[in-house]
């Protein structure tokens, strides 16, 4: 019997965007869906997000890709980028995050491993209408200092790592590991490009803060659609 692994970004695919941390989460109807098609298929949430954050929020899926792949918790092991030991890297991240926090206008979100190390971060002035001032320096410093620097041209964010990852990478690393004859990737962002072109089946969730982005995907669905469409799906 085929196995098949169904993947699905959290932020704008799962989760309405724009929303706080606090009031993120599965809408009712696709968190039905959801549990259903958990009987079928291997459900997995890939993330920039960490995994507090997503075990939490999107508990009833088999395996989670955290903070961009960073982290990989899957049946019961815990999968770690060798950059969690590399004292360098942990030292700039935490300089950089305390210089973040002196930004204005921006929100600071924190990425913490499941031991409680920072391992990334994203600035987010959306709710303010332009880059905070002191933003590029901070992100050349962060550069300097060996740390992945990710913007979008979409987006009102940008995203600092200490190692550099992507979706596409950790799909990979998992579908070995739980030995999938199928991928099946939902997601709505830039960064779920990488992630899109490892897949056997890609699906774009389309909503108001996505209309500019352009990607070649076998199905685009409106985010109000999601549920409906994997209900009428053979995926």
């Amino acid at each position: 019997m085929e196995t098949v692994g169904v993947f699905f970004d959290f932020d704008g695919t799962l989760s309405p965007l724009n929303v706080s941390r606090e009031q993120a989460g599965i809408r009712n109807e696709l968190a039905e869906v959801l549990k259903k098609l958990s009987s079928r298929y291997l459900l997995v949430v890939a993330s920039s997000k960490d995994c507090h954050f997503l075990l939490s929020k999107a508990p009833l899926f088999h395996s989670y890709i955290c903070i961009n792949g960073l982290e990989i918790l899957t049946e019961g092991y815990l999968l770690c980028d060798v950059a969690v030991t590399n004292k360098h890297l942990l030292s700039a991240i935490e300089d950089i995050r305390r210089s973040a926090q002196m930004l204005s206008r921006a929100y600071i979100e924190e990425k913490r491993s499941l031991t409680n190390i920072t391992l990334g971060l994203s600035i987010d002035w959306s709710d303010y209408g332009e880059v905070p001032e002191g933003l590029m320096d901070l992100l050349r410093t962060a550069r300097d200092r060996g740390l992945e620097v990710l913007e979008y041209k979409l987006n009102t964010f940008v995203d600092i790592y200490v190692s550099k990852k992507d979706k596409g990478g950790a799909v990979k690393t998992l579908r070995k590991l739980l030995g999938l004859d199928r991928v099946v990737y939902v997601g709505d962002g830039e960064n779920d490009i990488p992630a899109f072109e490892v897949s056997d089946t890609s699906v774009l969730v389309r909503h108001q803060y996505n209309r500019g982005l352009k990607v070649e995907v076998d199905y685009e669905v409106p985010y109000e659609e999601l549920h409906r469409w994997l209900v009428s799906r053979e995926l």
